[in-house]
């Protein structure tokens, strides 16, 4: 090996072992990466009414947009039309002509659909300011959508205005009527959907003048009008319509041998393009988006547990209070009663002093015999005043000897990790300089 490549090599060498030392160490730890951007929405649930044949029970499936994508929710026993999300409360008000046991003697009943499917009988929608309806005014509605608190009914030539504002006093009752014109492009909508940005209904005309063309409904005044430039499929009624991202969504009740959804660019780039197919239908309806639940932000990252071991410096403050519990008893019983802490007072003083019981005979250990300086204690007539002056001054050195030890050692164990913490770094700081130097003495000598 060439001069030239040993000392590569020793280079190469001595940059490893210092990375690899670096990063056990924790110095090359990685930065926590970005957090990426939510992706924009750009599909929705919508919620499906279907009815194979007239009369049967709704089957309640969920559709995906833009992919199609269907799932079956439930069977209801209800024949459900004319439906409308309310994003507000996050439910689904439908119009039932019926149920299982046949239609109802008093008209359709206004029905309210939660996400799971679960449907409650809301009863007859009647006039507003009519406590008990005895006639239903929405009874074969076959179109259906929620603004705000209004829900639009088309029945026939007539657009109907529901309240279901809850607070409302006229809740599911009809507060306003609107007259269709044209009535020749008004009877072929069967479904249509609201768009916030304009305040208009879109639909789908059946009728032999609308040819399947894609028309709005002014609410306020029950204008209808097709829309240059959007036309979809020639069939069946289109019993199905929504507004979602960019495309209006309609299913076809009956073309041939199925049912089949389209999506139609609003803005007219391109034809109507097929997504999804089912059974024929007798009649169906659609309501959404559903409002999509907010997806939870990543936890924060967990930096602030190195900060904690800073905060460990106060347990030795701790025990102090912790230790002085078991001398306590000594000083706070001799106040009430002074002559029983005396004696025990000196069994526990010879207990550490186990050597010097040779030493006591000799006559030269007047200080030992001071703890039992309980003789003060007799002259009970001033126990009072010998628990101030003489118990005080012996109980400071008593205490000092066991405290001393036990408080001191704890504060040690910690002064010693993080020195030997410090040790360790130096001792890193050291090896690298040494394998440094090394690896340049070994360069040296292949020159």
């Amino acid at each position: 090996m060439t001069g030239g490549r040993a000392r590569w090599a020793a280079m190469l060498g001595v940059a490893a072992v210092v990375s690899a030392l670096l990063a056990a160490t924790g110095w090359l730890a990685p930065s926590s990466p970005k957090r990426p951007a939510a992706p924009a929405p750009n599909g929705c649930t919508i919620l499906q009414a279907e009815n194979e044949r007239s009369g049967a029970p709704t089957t309640l499936r969920l559709l995906s947009l833009p992919d199609g994508l269907t799932k079956r929710l439930t069977e209801v026993g209800y024949w459900i039309n004319a439906m409308g999300y309310a994003p507000a409360q996050d439910v689904v008000y439908g119009v039932a002509d019926g149920t299982r046991a046949g239609r109802y003697h008093d008209g359709a009943h206004a029905v309210r659909i939660s996400r799971t499917g679960a449907v409650t009988d809301l009863g007859v929608v009647g006039k507003a300011g009519t406590p008990h309806p005895v006639w239903s005014q929405v009874t074969g509605a076959t179109a259906g959508v929620v603004a705000g608190n209004h829900w639009y009914v088309r029945q026939n030539s007539d657009l109907y205005t529901v309240d279901v504002d809850p607070a409302s006093a006229d809740y599911v009752r009809v507060v306003h009527r609107t007259s269709l014109r044209p009535v020749s492009l008004a009877d072929g909508v069967d479904d249509f959907a609201y768009d916030p940005a304009d305040g208009l209904l879109y639909g789908v005309s059946t009728s032999s003048r609308g040819d399947s063309s894609v028309v709005t409904v002014d609410p306020s005044s029950g204008k209808v009008a097709v829309v240059p430039g959007l036309q979809l499929p020639s069939g069946g009624a289109y019993g199905s319509v929504v507004l979602g991202p960019g495309a209006i969504y309609a299913t076809a009740n009956h073309e041939g041998r199925r049912s089949v959804t389209y999506r139609l660019p609003r803005d007219g780039s391109g034809p109507a393009v097929e997504i999804s197919t089912g059974p024929v239908l007798a009649s169906g309806d659609a309501a959404g988006c559903y409002a999509e639940a907010a997806v939870p932000p990543p936890p924060p990252p967990t930096e602030p547990p190195p900060n904690t071991p800073p905060p460990t410096e106060p347990p030795p403050n701790t025990p102090p209070p912790n230790t002085p519990p078991p001398n306590s008893p000594p000083p706070n019983s001799p106040p009430p009663n002074s002559p029983p802490p005396n004696p025990p007072t000196p069994t526990p003083t010879p207990k550490p002093k186990p050597k010097p019981p040779p030493e006591q005979p000799p006559p030269s250990q007047p200080p030992p015999v001071e703890e039992p300086v309980a003789p003060p204690p007799p002259p009970t007539a001033s126990p009072r005043e010998e628990p101030t002056t003489a118990p005080p001054t012996p109980a400071p050195p008593t205490k000092k000897p066991h405290a001393v030890p036990t408080k001191k050692a704890e504060p040690v164990a910690q002064d010693t990790a993080v020195r030997t913490k410090e040790k360790r770094r130096w001792g890193l700081t050291t090896l690298i300089l040494v394998l440094g130097a090394g690896a340049v003495a070994a360069a040296r000598r292949h020159r």
